[in-house]
């Protein structure tokens, strides 16, 4: 009778130290769960952003580089004759 008592008490020992450390656990992974998804989410909008802002100065440099070849094109349009100069008189 009295080794049954001791084995009932080592085994609510057990039981209720594996469930309070599976509580204890559970907490931590969700704290670290929720963290990574912030940081996540942090990276993917700073990615988000820098991608935005080279994208809107690509945008402009190719604008620049495409008038810059228009400007060329008509200079030599110009110097083969193609474009009669206009004259002010």
């Amino acid at each position: 009778m009295n080794t049954d008592w001791a084995t009932l008490g080592i085994i609510f020992t057990i039981v209720s130290a594996v469930s309070s450390l599976t509580w204890w656990l559970s907490g931590q992974f969700s704290g670290i769960r929720h963290m990574v998804y912030e940081r996540i989410g942090l990276t993917e909008k700073v990615l988000v952003d820098k991608l935005e802002y080279h994208e809107r100065h690509d945008d402009v440099r190719f604008t620049g580089i495409s008038n810059d070849l228009w400007d060329i094109r008509v200079r030599n349009a110009a110097k083969d004759g193609l474009i009669s100069p206009t004259r002010s008189n």
